[in-house]
């Protein structure tokens, strides 16, 4: 009884969000970062991504040894479309609209490899990370870079960018003042994101 009630704990940890890296805690920490950087005929926009919901592995052990290895195992990632947000009302409800919210509310990365490039320094790699991104309810295949960096604190730090044309994903860009103000197709998400691992 009392195994079965410890296996049911830690199956509810995971299912409310509970990040797990082997046997120890994952935590994002607050100071990361994402954003999606676009255009527009008339000026630039930023959208920052204000919630993040990850499931990530990292084998610790992969950074303890002589030399460097991929500590990146699984990787998947859910965005709230309503996690986004412009710093104005008008144009997140026009993003919204855009990115189809009531019939797909979320943008998902679900990362299917991820490949050790080049170690950079005794504490930094490259990664080479490919997966399928879902937004808007059309699915791609894409792969990018990803930067890793091994902290004096012991955290994981990752950077990267990786640019998006609305048309792959059957997404019109938004418009607004009867079309007088248009966004460009090509978005860029940027992003820097801090783990800690216990």
């Amino acid at each position: 009884m009392k195994y079965l009630l410890t296996s049911l704990i830690m199956f509810l940890s995971v299912a409310i969000g509970n990040v797990f890296a082997q046997s120890n805690s994952v935590t994002l920490l607050e100071k990361s970062t994402m954003q999606i950087d676009g255009t527009s005929n008339v000026h630039d926009w930023t959208a920052d991504v204000e919630q993040l919901n990850f499931d990530i592995s990292l084998d610790q052990s992969a950074v303890e040894g002589e030399s460097l290895q991929n500590p990146v195992t699984a990787l998947s990632l859910t965005i709230p479309v309503e996690g986004l947000e412009s710093g104005k009302g008008r144009m997140n409800g026009k993003m919204y609209d855009a990115l189809k919210k009531d019939k797909n509310p979320t943008i998902t990365f679900k990362m299917s490899s991820s490949e050790l490039a080049k170690t950079t320094s005794d504490t930094g790699f490259m990664l080479n990370t490919s997966g399928t991104l879902t937004v808007a309810g059309t699915s791609n295949e894409i792969s990018f870079p990803v930067e890793g960096t091994i902290q004096d604190d012991g955290t994981f730090k990752f950077t990267g960018s990786y640019e998006i044309d609305m048309n792959d994903y059957n997404v019109d860009p938004p418009t607004a003042m009867f079309g007088a103000v248009r966004s460009g197709e090509m978005v860029t998400i940027n992003f820097e994101l801090f783990f800690s691992v216990q």
